[in-house]
C-alpha cells in the first residue's frame, strides 16, 4: 500500500500553472547542469578530460531528473539547499583538474538542481526556454571573460535561481504530504558527495588554501616565473636538465625526496654548486604518510639535506599536493614555507614533449609557479627523457613571451635556506 510519503510519480513540476516567472527561473536553474563540461572544454580540452566531462554532465542530468520527479513540488528548505549544492559545486570545479572527482561533483550537482524541480524535463514552455537561453548566455559570456573560474560566479547564479523556486512559496507541498523519504535520502547523499568532494580538494589542490596556507604563484606585476622540479634526484636526467637551464641562463628549484638525497647526494650538491635552489619533498614520497599528524616526513628530509649538505631548505612542497591542517602546522613550527603550483603538464604520464611543452605554454602566465618532474617517486632511475626534450620548447616559448625563470627565493623574495633545520 502507498503511504503518503511515495507519490507516484508525475510531470515534471513545472507546469503550465505555474507562474511565468517561476518557469523562467527553472529554465535558468537547469543550465547549471552544464558546469561540470566549462573546465575540460575551456582549458584541458584532452580526450580522457572530455569524456570525464561528459560523464559527469550525464550523472547530473540522470539525477536531476530522478530527485526532481520524486521531489514533486519542494518547499524552501529543500530547494534553498539544493541552490547550495549548486553554488558550492560550481565553486569547487575550477580547483582541480578534470578527473573522476568530477563525475562524482556532477552527481552531487545533478541533486542540487533536482531538489528544487529543475532539470532538462523543467524547460518546458516559452518561458522556461527563455530561462535556459539566459543562463547558457551568462555561462558564456562569463567564462570568456574569467576562464574557467567563471564556473564559480555561474554556479552562485543558477544556486540563487533555485533558492528562489523555493522562496516563491507557491511550491511548497501540500498540507500535510511529508517529502518523500527518497528524496531526503538523495539530499543526503548530495550533501556527502559536495562536502566530501570540498574536504578531498582542500586536501589535494596545489592552489587552496583553506587545509594550510601554501604559495601557488609569485607577483603577477613582475615578467618572471619560476621553474619547480620534483622527485629527483634522478641519474642522468636531474643534471641534464640543470644543463639546459644554464644554457638558457635560468635557474630552478628542484625539490628532492629523501630516500633519493641519500642515495645520490653527489647529484644535490651539483645543483648547488651551479647555482640551483633545493627544497624538500618528504623523504617517502608516498600516498599515505601525510595523513599523520605528526608528520616526521619532513624532519627527517631535513636532515638528510643538514648531514648531506650542510643546509636547511625553507621550502616544502607535499607529494601530490597532498597536505592536511595538521602536515601545514608541522611545516610552520619549521619556519618554512609550502609550496603548490599554478601549471602542470602531467609530465610523469605522457612520452609527448610537444605536448607537455604546449601545456605548461597554454598555462603560464607572470608569476606561475611551474612544476615539473626531473625524477619519479624518489627513484633515482626513473626515465625522464620527456623532460629532456620539452624543456629547451619551454624555454623558448618563455623568451618569445619575455618571461625569464628564475628561483623561487628570488621570485618570492624569501630565504631559500634557513640558519637551522
Amino acid at each position: 500500500m502507498t503511504g503518503p510519503e511515495t507519490p507516484a510519480p508525475g510531470p515534471w513540476p513545472s507546469e503550465a500553472s505555474d507562474p511565468p516567472p517561476l518557469r523562467g527561473l527553472r529554465g535558468l536553474a537547469a543550465t547549471a547542469l552544464a558546469l561540470p563540461a566549462v573546465p575540460a572544454v575551456a582549458a584541458d580540452r584532452s580526450p580522457t578530460s572530455l569524456i570525464l566531462a561528459a560523464g559527469a554532465v550525464g550523472a547530473a542530468v540522470v539525477a536531476a531528473r530522478w530527485v526532481a520527479r520524486r521531489s514533486g513540488r519542494p518547499g524552501a528548505p529543500l530547494a534553498v539547499l539544493g541552490g547550495l549544492l549548486v553554488a558550492v559545486a560550481g565553486w569547487l570545479l575550477p580547483q582541480f583538474d578534470v578527473a573522476p572527482t568530477t563525475v562524482i561533483l556532477g552527481v552531487g550537482l545533478g541533486v542540487g538542481v533536482g531538489l528544487a524541480g529543475a532539470g532538462i524535463g523543467a524547460v518546458q514552455g516559452r518561458e522556461a526556454i527563455g530561462g535556459a537561453g539566459l543562463g547558457m548566455v551568462l555561462l558564456a559570456l562569463i567564462v570568456g571573460v574569467d576562464g574557467v573560474h567563471g564556473t564559480a560566479w555561474t554556479g552562485l547564479i543558477d544556486g540563487v535561481a533555485l533558492a528562489g523556486i523555493g522562496v516563491a512559496g507557491r511550491l511548497r507541498p501540500a498540507r500535510g504530504r511529508r517529502t518523500p523519504g527518497s528524496v531526503r535520502a538523495a539530499a543526503t547523499v548530495g550533501v556527502v558527495l559536495v562536502g566530501g568532494v570540498t574536504f578531498w580538494v582542500g586536501a589535494n589542490s596545489p592552489t587552496v588554501t583553506w587545509f594550510g596556507s601554501q604559495v601557488a604563484h609569485g607577483p603577477r606585476d613582475v615578467r618572471e616565473v619560476s621553474f619547480t622540479f620534483d622527485d629527483g634526484p634522478d641519474d642522468p636526467y636531474t643534471l641534464r636538465v640543470a644543463r639546459i637551464l644554464d644554457e638558457h641562463d635560468a635557474k630552478g628549484t628542484f625539490f628532492m625526496v629523501g630516500k633519493a638525497l641519500d642515495r645520490r647526494p653527489d647529484i644535490a650538491r651539483a645543483l648547488r654548486a651551479d647555482g640551483h635552489l633545493l627544497g624538500n619533498h618528504s623523504f617517502h614520497h608516498d600516498s599515505w604518510r601525510w595523513l599523520d599528524p605528526r608528520y616526521p616526513e619532513l624532519e627527517r628530509t631535513q636532515q638528510a639535506f643538514r648531514d648531506r649538505l650542510g643546509v636547511c631548505p625553507t621550502f616544502y612542497r607535499a607529494p601530490h599536493g597532498q597536505h592536511t591542517p595538521f602536515l601545514a602546522h608541522v611545516v610552520g613550527d619549521h619556519g618554512m614555507t609550502m609550496v603548490g603550483w599554478e601549471v602542470s603538464a602531467g609530465d610523469w604520464k605522457t612520452k609527448d614533449a610537444q605536448l607537455v611543452a604546449r601545456r605548461i605554454l597554454g598555462g603560464v602566465e607572470p608569476g606561475s609557479i611551474i612544476v615539473l618532474h626531473d625524477g619519479l617517486d624518489g627513484s633515482v632511475t626513473a626515465d625522464r627523457s620527456v623532460l629532456v626534450r620539452a624543456l629547451p620548447l619551454i624555454l623558448d616559448g618563455l623568451e618569445r613571451r619575455d618571461l625569464k625563470p628564475v628561483r623561487l627565493d628570488a621570485m618570492l623574495k624569501e630565504r631559500g635556506y634557513g640558519d637551522h633545520c
